[in-house]
């Protein structure tokens, strides 16, 4: 007795140990996992993290940039040049020098003008060691700058308006990659789940035709049954085996796949569970067009191409060989033998300078230039109004997609429910020699497609639902935007 208990313990904990290590996976925890650990996830926020710190870029190279210059240079062992006597001849000599110098600037771009605002201080100081020793400073207090290297094309100036779009596109497209993980996640888990289902199916089949073999036997063996109707039986049997084989491998690919783009062990074991349930609403497709022009990426980037079109036309106009330089320096600066006395008084020093180029024959290069610029924009027109119409296009059909698939739903599930009730009726009238194998069989087949397009019409309403919501990055379920954070 003590034996028996014992065994019937260890059964207990074997079964417990078995059920807890098996993973139940339903849709919802398929789609949540894949937002926090699959690949398309990290992808999509590698993505938004390198957007983020772009922009971050640009905003940086819009604030002033504080920067201190050091420079030294020095022989002190002595250097062997050639020095300008005064007769005019050159004659060689030998020195030992030192020359360091320190500057602290402060720099502005001006995204006005495109040109570059200065202020800067700065110290120099030389030591001649040989062949007499010396010592002498230049100090300049304060120097301020101008540089406009162009006027007709502003670089700064079209940035501003073209990189928040860029940032706010990526922004916007963080949300659509996450919901595109959510559609993957989900295609992926019908995909095992209907290789799951299927396999069930074949063995419900295999194990269905083996009872209604061996009870053919026994009427063949009574003389109720030709033998060709029991071989018609085996033959069912022996393809229904061969069926399943091949499904049950089709279910260990398709989880496989699942289980990698989860990043689970590929020893997991997982079995899945239908989803119990359907959310059910209309959506309307004022209210789907509305939310996708005001959520989607591909919005952004509509206004983000025709500036960069019209950017690149500018850019051509600016760069048709016309040159204007510009240069402006106001500062003040003293030299002397001491620090202190390098930083009393001084010499006011300024300076202007003005360059400018035109081109006299440049054989039609500029004008060309400019041609290309405004061909390569009305192209690129054409290409947005193209690609308008097809983002319009694309929510009116799978909006209308989602609000007839919930009808088919209904429709698969009443389906499934008859074709399974039909065959137990169908196989009962068998067992007591009301219809031939054929009839069964038939309704065996229709049974198996009606489960089957059942799951296949489950996928479609999913696969749609989670479409529309990554068309339109707004839940209509509950009636509120889409949105998802990351962390740096």
């Amino acid at each position: 007795m003590i034996k028996v208990i014992t065994f019937a313990l260890c059964c207990c904990l074997l079964t417990s140990t078995i059920a807890t290590a098996q993973q139940v996976l339903s849709l919802n925890s398929v789609v949540q996992d894949a937002q926090h650990k699959s690949p398309s996830f990290y992808r999509a926020q590698s993505y938004a993290l390198n957007s983020l710190y772009a922009y971050r870029y640009y905003i940086s190279g819009q604030r002033p940039e504080l920067r201190m210059d050091f420079n030294n240079s020095s022989s002190p062992m002595g250097e062997t040049i050639s020095v300008l006597q005064q007769d005019g001849t050159y004659q060689f000599a030998r020195r030992s020098y030192s020359s360091s110098s320190l500057g602290l600037s402060l720099r502005q771009i001006v995204p006005l003008t495109g040109g570059v605002f200065s202020v800067r201080s700065s110290l120099a100081r030389n030591d001649q060691f040989s062949p007499f020793d010396t010592a002498s400073y230049l100090s300049t207090p304060f120097s301020i700058s101008y540089n406009q290297p162009m006027i007709l094309y502003n670089g700064y100036k079209w940035d501003r308006r073209i990189q928040p779009l860029l940032y706010e596109e990526s922004r916007r497209q963080y949300v659509e990659n996450m919901e595109k993980v959510s559609l993957d996640a989900a295609n992926l888990y019908f995909n095992a789940l209907s290789a799951q289902v299927q396999e069930k199916i074949l063995q419900s089949n295999v194990s269905n035709t083996d009872t209604l073999y061996k009870i053919s036997q026994g009427r063949y063996g009574l003389g109720k049954i030709a033998e060709n109707e029991l071989l018609q039986i085996e033959l069912s049997l022996l393809n229904a085996r061969t069926s399943l084989e091949q499904a049950t491998l089709n279910k260990e690919i398709a989880y496989q796949n699942l289980k990698q783009f989860l990043s689970m062990p590929k020893d997991a074991d997982i079995v899945l569970n239908p989803p119990d349930s359907t959310p059910v609403f209309v959506v309307r497709l004022d209210k789907a067009v509305a939310e996708a022009n005001t959520n989607r990426p591909a919005v952004m980037a509509f206004r983000r191409r025709r500036l960069q079109s019209e950017q690149e036309v500018a850019q051509a106009k600016g760069n048709s060989g016309y040159e204007f330089n510009l240069n402006a320096n106001l500062g003040k600066s003293r030299d002397g033998a001491s620090l202190g006395s390098v930083y009393t008084g001084g010499m006011a020093q300024q300076s202007f300078s003005v360059g400018v180029g035109i081109p006299i024959v440049d054989w039609g290069k500029a004008r060309n230039r400019i041609k290309q610029a405004k061909a390569n924009r009305s192209l690129a027109e054409i290409d947005i109004e193209q690609d308008e119409r097809s983002f319009e296009q694309e929510i009116y059909l799978q909006t209308q997609l989602f609000n007839i698939q919930q009808r088919q739903l209904t429709s698969a599930a009443k389906a499934d429910t008859i074709a399974r009730q039909r065959y137990e009726i169908t196989k009962q009238r068998y067992l007591i020699g009301k219809i031939s194998i054929t009839d069964l069989n038939l309704a065996q087949q229709e049974k198996d497609q009606a489960s089957q397009a059942y799951i296949n019409t489950l996928r479609s309403y999913w696969n749609a639902y989670y479409t529309v919501r990554r068309l339109t990055l707004y839940d209509f379920e509950k009636e509120q935007k889409i949105k998802y954070e990351f962390e740096e």
